[in-house]
């Protein structure tokens, strides 16, 4: 049975996988950087996944921190690629226009899936754990 944290991060995966996928049609620098940062963030949450798999319970946070760590920073990264990618296509008028909303559902599925993440953490782990573990943009004020 799969805890409610791993459950979050699957959902992030499977929405970076579709991101991924949709951008690698397309040639533009910023979706280049786009791509590497949500392949990095699939890398961490991948390892991040193998460790809250090998446990039926929450497993310590010290067991996956900087897998963690790794994913929200890229996220957080991704978010501003892609924030700045979407106002570069309106600009210059780019044919990767046609996967802006595909790629924006992806996204903003992540974030949401990431913000919900970082509730669970907290509620499992207490922020005096986390708060060096998980980016102050994903924790509520």
């Amino acid at each position: 049975m799969m805890t409610d944290l791993e459950l979050l991060f699957t959902r992030a995966s499977q929405a970076s996988d579709q991101a991924i996928e949709k951008i690698q049609l397309y040639d533009h620098p910023l979706l280049t950087l786009l791509k590497e940062t949500l392949q990095k963030q699939q890398e961490a949450l991948l390892s991040l996944l193998y460790v809250l798999r090998q446990k039926e319970d929450h497993p310590p946070i010290e067991s996956f921190k900087n897998d963690c760590s790794i994913a929200y920073h890229a996220n957080e990264m991704a978010n501003s690629f892609f924030q700045s990618w979407t106002r570069a296509v309106d600009w210059m008028k780019l044919p990767s226009k046609a996967i802006v909303p595909d790629v924006k559902i992806a996204m903003d599925q992540m974030k949401n899936s990431f913000d919900e993440a970082a509730n669970e953490m907290e509620s499992v782990y207490g922020f005096a754990k986390v708060k060096y573990v998980i980016s102050t943009f994903y924790l509520p004020a």
